[in-house]
């Protein structure tokens, strides 16, 4: 089969929407299908608001030259992940060609353009009016396939994928390495992505709290100051396995919803504990295993990581993202993505 792929996330560029998308179009190369990778360069997303403002009204449309370079190739099937920059009307206008399509969700683009939802309980007259305009363009997949239900149900609220095919098909782990564990003096925590919305400044609050010593890895870039916080920059996925390994916990205080963190799954692949916000679907992600917190609540934030330096405590969550990694085993995952796609 050939199969089309457009995304704006894929390697060399880093990020969880760029693996899961190198990671499946790896699972078709291998399967024996012919796979084609369409990625264009999105240049304005850090460009000033007003700019920004019109080429996501630009970008509600399709992308002339993409579509037709896809046409032209005549693939069986078309797959996208996330379409900012693409032309949110390209699969669509593919689509009426005559071809099947299947979108993979990856976050909130389609309806909140920040890719940010701090507030999940409520949908803001900015989201209505991104979700009908992108709504009207985007169109109605084949087939979407999403890794949490939480994330489909919140599209569905907003009037997305009514007539589509929705399967719930929770991303991979890496595959499960034993580490030898037990918790460290100063207690050695790590965190990925150094900004406000992954957590940075509530995780370094935390470590002023903390009422015994501990020393804070992050993942990113960041300014010297606190002997208690090391940055490393950015890492690939083998230098943050690395770091896990090494590691105690891994805290997730994420300030918006995530969908399926990829650092959770990496984290389960070498049975590294975590601390994380109950937001989005971190809880569905965990199925039970790590420590879920309010976000932003202090003392339950402490009360966890206290949990965690007891021996037996702290072998019983290892235990229990191991059994998370089992669960996501990525030889399955192949299996049943392969099937899946072949179906259609």
């Amino acid at each position: 089969m050939r199969i089309a792929v457009i995304t704006n996330s894929f390697p060399p560029q880093t990020g969880g929407a760029a693996s899961i998308a190198s990671m499946q179009v790896e699972v078709l190369r291998n399967a024996g299908h012919e796979v084609r990778v369409w990625h264009p360069q999105v240049y304005w997303l850090d460009q000033s608001a007003p700019i920004r403002f019109l080429h996501h009204i630009a970008d509600l449309f399709s992308l002339p030259s993409l579509q037709q370079e896809v046409i032209g190739w005549n693939p069986d099937l078309l797959m996208t992940h996330n379409m900012t920059g693409c032309g949110f009307g390209t699969a669509s206008a593919i689509q009426s060609r005559g071809y099947s399509w299947v979108h993979y969700l990856h976050d909130v683009q389609l309806f909140e353009p920040s890719g940010r939802l701090t507030d999940v309980s409520r949908i803001t007259l900015w989201q209505r009016i991104w979700s009908a305009l992108r709504g009207w363009t985007f169109g109605s997949p084949t087939m979407v396939i999403s890794p949490t239900r939480w994330l489909a149900d919140e599209h569905k609220r907003r009037g997305f994928f009514v007539d589509a095919a929705i399967e719930i098909l929770p991303n991979p782990s890496p595959s499960a390495e034993f580490v030898p564990r037990m918790p460290q003096e100063p207690m050695q925590l790590m965190l990925v992505g150094a900004t406000h919305e992954k957590g940075l400044d509530f995780a370094k609050e935390l470590l002023t709290q903390l009422p015994f010593d501990a020393h804070l890895d992050v993942v990113g870039a960041g300014m010297p100051g606190d002997a208690r916080v090391t940055y490393h920059g950015v890492l690939d996925r083998p230098a943050v396995l690395e770091m896990m390994k090494r590691s105690d916990a891994l805290l997730v205080p994420s300030t918006i919803a995530e969908n399926q963190p990829t650092v959770i799954l990496e984290a389960s692949s070498v049975g590294l504990p975590v601390v994380a916000a109950n937001v989005g679907g971190v809880s569905e992600t965990l199925d039970g295993a790590g420590l879920l917190c309010p976000e932003g609540d202090m003392p339950a934030w402490i009360d966890s990581l206290v949990h965690l330096r007891d021996a037996a405590a702290y072998a019983t969550q290892a235990s229990r993202m191991y059994e998370l990694a089992r669960n996501h085993d990525p030889v399955a995952y192949a299996a049943t993505f392969n099937q899946l796609i072949s179906n259609l």
